[in-house]
């Protein structure tokens, strides 16, 4: 009797050590998840600001090129109006 009851304790304490680690691993699950969720989140905000930096960095590049002609042209339009 004493030896069964010494095997039961043992099974129990077996199955609730299994079980915490069965909760502990559903929580490392979910974090993992969470994670994956905030991962993908940052990726996207990321994709969206280097689209914009891309898009200003054309912008910067269309005016470096149109700013001398401009110049150019209100320089000859300057001079055309004072003959």
């Amino acid at each position: 009797m004493i030896e069964d009851r010494r095997a039961h304790e043992r099974i129990d304490t077996l199955e609730g050590a299994v079980k915490q680690h069965i909760e502990g691993h559903a929580k490392f699950e979910a974090a993992i998840e969470h994670n994956t969720r905030l991962t993908q989140s940052i990726a996207d905000n990321t994709a969206e600001l280097v689209t914009l930096v891309r898009g200003a960095k054309g912008l910067r590049s269309f005016l470096v090129w149109v700013t001398p002609v401009m110049v150019a042209f209100a320089a000859v339009w300057t001079w055309f109006e004072i003959k």
